[in-house]
């Protein structure tokens, strides 16, 4: 299977994509793998040396991508970007809802800044761009949207409570929206990775018994890349998965099937 079939039943060719959290880690991951199969890309976020080195990646590459620097959090400055690429007048055929933070504590243990910093990043944020992307893929009548969950949003874990809450959310989100915009010929699912190796954990990975101890806990016994996610969510973005809406992807190495075997 080529790469010329692989852009052909997956319809990216000429499509437009937004990507939260594109400045690194799986966000990096999904805007390369939408550009690699024809999709012009533009990644958003907080840090624009990041985003630029994402950008560069990408064109370096042959793909089409720019970036913005969009704090998520800040309604003003995503309502902001979506009206000025609106303005851009090719429409928005895929918006992937990826940034995210996490914190490590069970509730108990939680500070009110660290439930701050979870809900106003991986809640309101996510919610922010949904609302504008929405609304101009409902005016189109047309568009794809993948909100990125977790295992742990399907599957909680004791010290990642708040983060394990907040991704069920996430899950409940892509129900509610993917039915309120079928109407109008929008997709919304969702994609739930399991571990993925990025910056946020490598100094975890690095130390032999806790990667030994992780992989126990994965059937396919390895961790996952970027790159892992990025090609599922354009295979979700495109063409291929044009009847699937309101559906969930775990992309995990089995993670979830061991932790239901112990059950």
């Amino acid at each position: 299977m080529n790469r010329d079939y692989m852009e052909q039943i997956l319809g990216l060719e000429g499509k437009y994509a937004v990507v939260t959290g594109g400045s690194s880690g799986i966000g990096r991951g999904i805007a390369i793998s939408l550009a690699h199969f024809g999709a012009s890309v533009t990644v958003l976020g907080r840090n624009a040396a990041e985003l630029e080195k994402t950008a560069e990646q990408i064109r370096e590459a042959g793909g089409v991508c720019d970036y913005a620097q969009v704090d998520i959090s800040e309604k003003e400055q995503v309502d902001g970007f979506f009206a000025e690429y609106e303005k851009r007048g090719h429409g928005l055929d895929i918006f992937v809802a990826n940034a995210g933070i996490n914190v490590r504590a069970e509730l108990l243990d939680t500070t009110m800044e660290q439930l701050e910093q979870l809900l106003n990043t991986n809640y309101k944020g996510t919610i922010y761009g949904l609302m504008d992307a929405g609304e101009i893929m409902k005016k189109q009548k047309s568009g794809s949207i993948i909100l990125i969950s977790s295992v742990n949003g399907v599957s909680a874990m004791p010290n990642l409570a708040v983060y394990s809450s907040l991704k069920y959310a996430v899950e409940g989100l892509t129900r509610a929206l993917a039915a309120s915009l079928a109407p109008y010929g929008v997709r919304v699912n969702s994609c739930a990775p399991g571990v993925i190796l990025s910056k946020i954990n490598e100094a975890i990975y690095s130390v032999p018994e806790i990667l030994e101890a992780k992989l126990a806990q994965i059937p396919l016994g390895k961790v996952g890349q970027p790159q892992d996610i990025g090609d599922v969510v354009a295979c979700m973005a495109g063409d291929a998965f044009r009847f699937m809406t309101g559906a969930t992807v775990l992309v995990d190495g089995g993670e979830l099937l061991r932790k239901m075997q112990k059950q």
